[in-house]
């Protein structure tokens, strides 16, 4: 797990950040001026691990005795998972643009079928058409974000890339009943991954939820609105 070195105003706060599918620390870079003054920043990956528990209990040893800790879409299931197998190492659970439900067998199939794809064809990072998937309809043709985005797939790479989309994802809501640390979820109005559904499920399955939406921004929260969604944090965090 990589640490950030800059110096935060409060170090009380250790703030563990577990990324998506196919993304790594740079997801997180608009927002570090905000998160940095919340507390010391910590990089976990989700770069190994055949399974959701294989990736939570990688990330366990390495975390720091007390953490609040922040899961985005596929880190988001992997860090509901920590929270309830390591309870005694997590003062808050931040949960972005997630869900806990099951994998369906028509994306499964899919899935496959783009696994046997990389077999033929060389491995050239995540299509256009799926990675304007996860950006606000405004956002289609933002070409920086589609830049940033592509270029975490092409440095994850094919063996990452892979690894993810073979995992099989379980009903994780029986799980939420069992955290009891304070918990905010966070969706977004225009997510067309994951649906508001699906976060007000989470949030009503948790004993001790904050539950936040975000306006005119689609699945990829933390480049699209990295400024609101830091103030977010912030007022979790501090209160």
């Amino acid at each position: 797990m990589k640490k950030h070195s800059q110096h935060p105003i409060s170090i009380a706060n250790n703030i563990v950040l577990i990324p998506g599918f196919m993304c790594d620390a740079f997801l997180w870079e608009m927002m570090l001026p905000d998160l940095q003054e919340l507390g010391s920043i910590h990089f976990a990956d989700l770069n190994y691990g055949d399974s959701i528990d294989a990736m939570a209990l990688r990330i366990i040893p390495e975390l720091p005795p007390s953490c609040i800790l922040v899961g985005f879409s596929l880190g988001g299931y992997v860090a509901r998972r920590i929270a309830l197998l390591a309870p005694e190492k997590i003062n808050k659970l931040i949960l972005l643009n997630t869900s806990a439900r099951a994998t369906t067998q028509e994306e499964i199939d899919r899935n496959q079928q783009q696994i046997k794809m990389l077999k033929v064809f060389p491995y050239k990072g995540q299509t256009i058409t799926a990675l304007k998937r996860g950006l606000h309809p405004d956002n289609a043709d933002n070409t920086a974000l589609l830049t940033l985005m592509q270029n975490m797939s092409l440095a994850l790479g094919r063996e990452v890339f892979i690894r993810q989309l073979s995992i099989v994802r379980e009903d994780g809501h029986a799980d939420f009943e069992k955290i009891f640390c304070p918990a905010l979820v966070v969706a977004s109005r225009q997510d067309q991954m994951r649906s508001l559904i699906e976060a007000e499920n989470i949030a009503a399955a948790l004993p001790h939820p904050t539950y936040r939406i975000l306006d005119q921004c689609g699945h990829m929260s933390p480049l699209e609105k990295p400024k609101e969604l830091a103030n977010l944090l912030r007022s979790f965090i501090t209160s």
